[in-house]
């Protein structure tokens, strides 16, 4: 998620170049000698902005205590301030209700007191928190009208609002324009060396040139802006340009240089005590997961931003989340979680969409009634002015159908849109179910194979026993084949047993396995008395999943591996040891046997086998032997 930092919030921010530290100190000292009633007030405001920088808390703290002091005073001009340095803070803090109604209250206390440069510079800040709602019409009228009035008398506003229409027009991907606005504002900036401006514009030409897949540009444009907001201490600029470097490194594939800039961006934060602007890197390192395919630890945040912004009705970014929370749960197939969070995202989405369409369309007609009235005077006033007022009218009706078809092809698209990700969905939903039908034809082959194969293959057991037992005076090789039969059928049952416990599970961890090792190496021990078997698994290794495919096919080649031991190691001791390492899973087995000489011997079916078993699963087969030295087999799977 991107959040773009607007440069004008912090107007009265810009030149400050004592340190901010021993500003803030300086203020608290001067406070502890009591000053009078409207130089303790400045205090506070001065205090409110120094704190926006540091902590989000007690700028607010700061803020609502200078608006306190300042109604005491009854001066328009102190009480409008304040009013605005509090939609700075909310609006930093993405509580955009809030923001927009404490600079309502400041336009009001100007307009009424003519402040008319008061009223242009709040109009700005209104843009801001519009242009952050994504109310991208009204938010460019403030920002025109502000241009228009400081045009000529104060070139600083003039650049840093066209740097604000550079973001408008990025967040609509007119990225030709965006850079054109920007560059323009970064220009003027340069030139008066104003660092606190360039920390946010270079930031904002590195998101533009980052969305146009130029990471280049895009890094050096980030270091530009970093090194402008470390020499005026903009912490929130440092933090958000970590986290943006992060997320960058993350897209090349570097999960490790990734993971060290966002640390430095969450330590900032939580100094910041700002738990918005946090979730921009929760929601960064969730990316980061889900390339990792650790769906579980982005489902787990995830969830901790949507509970967040669901606080601050910030749904700009609670549509982005509902979107990756469909697709976590999709990865992890929990269909019903993932049909939730689409219709979440869905509905959320409409109702912006209606509510923009509505409030937009409402506007335009009001516009269109008011022209109408107009024209009616202008008719009674003088004829003559018919011809101009009607082309007026009909310009604005164009105007009004333009808009009105262009908000219907908006809305035309989104359902495009909305359609193929229904279609996604429903096409992911079907490949689960397939998937269920899948384990439910395996369940009746397994119920099958032991109700029928399992009770034929008992009876031919019990068949056998009862000859021997029914013919005492029968020949010793007879009974001798007979026994090989029975015996060679309780084999085949017990391997029908793990035949059918693979299919009945989707999954395997080693804690199933073990259990199935330890049988085997039981009756092992039970053959051969004299041999010690000795099988271990790591405590860390226990709850590690695998398919149906690598569960059997690692049991299929550890049995075997046994097997081979105790057919032809005439071996003391067979050790079977399953361990972690840099890459992955370690399996070992060994014994202390006569061994053989690899190199002269000529490898037999079953060690081809276990080859190419490990292999299918994408893991590596290595055996070794060394004679009178033993043998030793090791199995390696990445994680």
């Amino acid at each position: 998620m991107k959040k773009y930092a607007l440069l004008l919030v912090l107007i009265s921010c810009f030149g400050f170049a004592q340190d901010l530290q021993q500003h803030i100190a300086t203020l608290k000292k001067e406070l502890k000698s009591k000053p009078n009633l409207e130089r303790t007030t400045q205090i506070y405001s001065d205090l409110t902005w120094d704190y926006i920088d540091v902590s989000l808390d007690s700028a607010l703290v700061y803020g609502e205590k200078a608006l306190l002091f300042a109604q005491k005073t009854k001066k328009h001009q102190l009480i409008s301030q304040c009013y605005s340095n509090l939609g700075g803070v909310y609006l930093r803090k993405e509580n955009f209700k809030k923001s927009e109604e404490s600079y309502q209250k400041a336009i009001q206390i100007r307009t009424a007191n003519k402040d008319f440069e008061g009223v242009a510079k709040a109009k700005i800040n209104i843009g801001n928190v519009l242009a952050s709602k994504q109310d991208y019409v009204p938010a460019t009228k403030y920002f025109i009208e502000a241009i228009q009035y400081f045009d000529g008398k104060n070139d600083t506003i003039v650049s840093l609002t066209k740097g604000n229409l550079g973001l408008i027009f990025f967040e609509m991907k007119n990225f030709p324009k965006a850079i054109k606005y920007l560059e323009e504002s970064t220009d003027f900036l340069k030139k008066n060396d104003m660092k606190q401006g360039l920390c946010h514009t270079y930031l904002s030409l590195g998101d533009v040139y980052l969305d146009k897949k130029d990471t280049l540009k895009a890094l050096n444009s980030y270091k530009t802006s970093l090194e402008n907001c470390k020499s005026c201490k903009d912490n929130l600029g440092i933090s958000t340009l970590n986290q943006r470097i992060g997320a960058v490194h993350s897209a090349k594939g570097n999960s490790e240089n990734a993971k060290k800039y966002y640390q430095i961006s969450e330590k900032l934060l939580k100094e910041l005590n700002s738990e918005i602007e946090q979730t921009n890197v929760m929601l960064s390192k969730s990316e980061d997961f889900i390339k990792q395919k650790k769906y579980s630890e982005a489902y787990e945040l995830l969830l901790q931003v949507k509970k967040i912004h669901k606080e601050y009705e910030s749904d700009r970014y609670l549509l982005e989340t509902y979107k990756k929370l469909t697709l976590v749960c999709m990865y992890q197939e929990m269909k019903d979680s993932s049909a939730f969070y689409f219709n979440q995202y869905t509905n959320l989405k409409e109702e912006k969409l209606k509510a923009s369409v509505l409030e937009q369309t409402s506007e335009l007609e009001t516009k269109y009634q008011t022209a109408e009235k107009e024209k009616q005077l202008l008719q009674k006033e003088a004829e003559a002015k018919k011809k101009t007022t009607t082309i007026i009218i009909l310009s604005l009706l164009a105007f009004f159908i333009a808009i009105v078809g262009f908000l219907i092809y908006r809305q035309q698209r989104l359902k495009n849109v909305q359609q193929k990700q229904e279609f996604e969905l429903q096409s992911a939903i079907a490949q689960i179910e397939n998937q269920n039908k899948l384990h439910e034809q395996r369940l009746a082959i397994s119920r099958d194979l032991h109700d029928n194969i399992g009770a034929q293959l008992t009876f031919i057991i019990s068949s056998v026993e009862n000859l021997k037992f029914g013919f005492p005076m029968m020949e010793t090789s007879i009974k001798n084949h007979l026994t090989k039969i029975s015996d060679f059928t309780k084999t085949t049952i017990v391997e029908l047993r793990d035949t059918i416990w693979a299919m009945n599970a989707n999954e395997f961890t080693f804690d199933d396995l073990s259990s199935r090792i330890y049988n085997f190496i039981e009756k092992a021990q039970s053959v051969k008395e004299n041999t010690a078997f000795k099988f271990s698994v790591d405590e860390s290794l226990k709850n590690n999943k695998f398919s149906s495919l690598e569960g059997v096919n690692l049991y299929r080649t550890i049995q075997e591996a046994v097997n081979n031991t105790i057919k032809y190691a005439d071996a003391t001791e067979v050790s079977v040891q399953v361990k972690p390492n840099e890459n992955g899973i370690i399996i070992e087995v060994s014994d202390n046997g006569k061994g053989f000489d690899i190199d002269t011997i000529d490898l037999g079916n079953g060690i081809v086998n276990m080859q190419k078993r490990i292999e299918e699963i994408g893991g590596v087969f290595k055996i070794q032997s060394e004679i009178a030295k033993g043998t030793q087999i090791t199995i390696s799977l990445n994680n």
